[in-house]
């Protein structure tokens, strides 16, 4: 059944990321409700004020029960994530929830469960899912423009300043490759059209200083259902002069892809040769990822991407994590 008006949509969460999504779907729906819920009510306030927002609540249960907003938009640190959604289900609201989803597959399930006994929807705002160099480069794929894929490398580095609770063990319940390189298995993913079944990870055996739980550098391989390898190398401990800029290709029996990582430009060496650069207005992805989600709810049509997808890439990084011990690879 469709719907006429735009969703209320209620932050968990005031921070960063809450600003940014707030900023951009004010910008998009200049009459959309927005509201925001902290476990503060003096942050909650604030944020309410300065965003022109609907309603503030001073704790996450208070929201949770109002029947104020149609969506809660859960953007606090991952550890929370599971226990805010179960929450917000069980009071029949809608989820969109911040990247990673959990911290683990255990918490991932009790999310998955909640939302299937309460029947609400629920997706994660993963921004490059939404990416448009990942579509353009898809299409020049199944355009045939370098033959079958044989490899894909993707390349993403950069010595970033890492502090406050993602420098907590507990509250990452992983490292890099969960709380930034989840982006870039997104992306792995998109662009290789196939499902990984295995993976095997690999971390430098070199002592350096670094305040990162469990790892800041890490080397992914994986095999897909469609024959082809894929390698991602994901780091928040290595120098780039380029601050993030960096090269990736996928090499395909007829030719090569060339492509900035952030998909600044692509560069099609094959059957066909392109050089293309991306829409800078929506490079990160957020406007594309917000018409989708605003559409999707007022047509009724599933939100993308889906759990399955999500719990598809979580999957891989537990297994990933997993080969470290093992020192093989594994199944996903």
């Amino acid at each position: 059944m469709k719907v006429k008006k735009l969703p209320g949509i209620c932050f968990f969460g005031c921070g960063n990321i809450a600003i940014r999504h707030t900023r951009i779907l004010k910008k998009l729906y200049p009459d959309i409700e927005i509201s925001f819920a902290s476990r503060s009510n003096i942050k909650s306030k604030e944020y309410t004020d300065k965003f022109d927002g609907k309603y503030s609540f001073s704790n996450y249960e208070d929201a949770a029960e109002s029947d104020l907003f149609d969506i809660a938009f859960i953007t606090t640190p991952h550890a929370f994530h599971s226990d805010l959604a179960v929450l917000a289900a069980k009071n029949k609201k809608n989820l969109i929830i911040e990247k990673p989803v959990t911290r683990n597959l255990s918490e991932l399930l009790r999310l998955e469960n909640a939302v299937n006994q309460n029947k609400v929807r629920c997706t994660i705002a993963e921004n490059y899912y939404y990416k448009s160099f990942i579509q353009k480069i898809r299409g020049f794929i199944e355009k045939n423009y370098i033959g079958k894929i044989l490899f894909i490398e993707l390349n993403k580095t950069n010595k970033d300043t890492i502090s406050g609770w993602r420098t907590d063990s507990e509250m990452m319940g992983g490292g890099a490759l969960l709380e930034g390189g989840i982006h870039w298995v997104n992306a792995l993913i998109s662009l290789s059209g196939a499902n990984p079944i295995e993976v095997i990870a690999f971390k430098p055996d070199v002592h350096y200083e670094t305040n990162i739980p469990f790892e800041d550098s890490l080397t992914v391989c994986i095999n897909f259902d469609n024959g082809a390898v894929g390698k991602l190398l994901h780091s928040w401990r290595i120098p780039n002069p380029l601050k993030g800029v960096g090269l990736s290709k996928i090499y395909g029996s007829d030719g090569i892809i060339t492509f900035e990582s952030n998909g600044l430009f692509v560069y099609i060496s094959g059957k066909k040769k392109k050089f293309i650069f991306t829409n800078p207005t929506d490079f990160l992805g957020y406007k594309a990822m917000h018409r989708a989600f605003i559409n999707a709810y007022i047509s009724n049509e599933p939100w993308q991407p889906s759990l399955e997808r999500i719990r598809l890439e979580m999957k891989l990084v537990t297994s990933a994590y997993k080969s470290l011990s093992s020192k093989k690879l594994e199944q996903i």
